[in-house]
């Protein structure tokens, strides 16, 4: 005779295997135009900047009515919140990339932070424009902040994850280690901010060697001491 627990995980089992509803046609198209829009701003912003951005601008190059910008998101500042969640996620998802590379010293994770966001900044130019500007944003929209501040909280986290293993029975605190998060971030986000003006691919690649060496090595010195 089966007991009354059975039954239950039986019934539990059974609603967990249910397989996933599709999407009807109306949440497709609802998010087919949500990508639209997503894309037409990205776009925006990359080419004007957030702050200099208007909705007029997002609607018009998704080739969208204003009144469906505000059937998906509330203000510009809601939809850029969006978009920077997703490049952070794509900068992430390069860094984890890169991480399955075997690294055995604290010098050659630091380099494989440099290569990762390298790798980003060559693939997403968009978003990581956006992601600087974002950075700004903290400072000077306040209406932005809770929305672009998670994210960058992440990010920071998973450079400290990463970088854990490397510093053995050294004990360090919180502090010191979102520092060199920040130090690493900064140093990436400024050097090819810049270098985008008026310098080609290769002449990046070639500027940020002899930059890079002494930055892992400084940065080797600060943890190691």
């Amino acid at each position: 005779m089966e007991s009354t627990g059975q039954k239950r995980i039986e019934r539990i089992d059974t609603s967990v295997n249910k397989p996933a509803i599709p999407p009807s046609r109306t949440e497709k198209r609802a998010a087919k135009t949500r990508k639209k829009l997503l894309t037409a701003a990205l776009e925006i912003f990359s080419e004007c900047g957030v702050d200099a951005a208007a909705i007029d601008m997002i609607t018009e190059r998704a080739d969208l009515g204003k009144g469906t910008f505000y059937r998906h998101f509330t203000d510009k500042y809601d939809i850029a919140g969006v978009l920077v969640e997703q490049a952070i996620d794509h900068l992430i998802e390069t860094l984890r990339e890169s991480d399955r590379q075997p690294t055995t010293t604290l010098q050659e994770v630091l380099e494989h932070f440099l290569n990762a966001h390298y790798a980003f900044f060559r693939n997403h130019q968009d978003e990581f424009i956006l992601l600087f500007q974002g950075r700004l944003l903290l400072k000077l929209e306040r209406q932005a902040t809770d929305r672009i501040e998670a994210p960058f909280s992440r990010y920071l986290e998973e450079i400290e994850r990463q970088l854990m293993p490397f510093l053995g029975e050294k004990k360090l605190d919180w502090v010191r280690i979102r520092r060199l998060a920040c130090a690493v971030a900064g140093f990436v986000f400024g050097f090819f901010s810049f270098a985008m003006i008026g310098m080609e691919p290769q002449d990046i690649a070639d500027s940020i060697k002899p930059l890079r060496q002494s930055f892992v090595k400084s940065l080797t010195m600060f943890l190691t001491q």
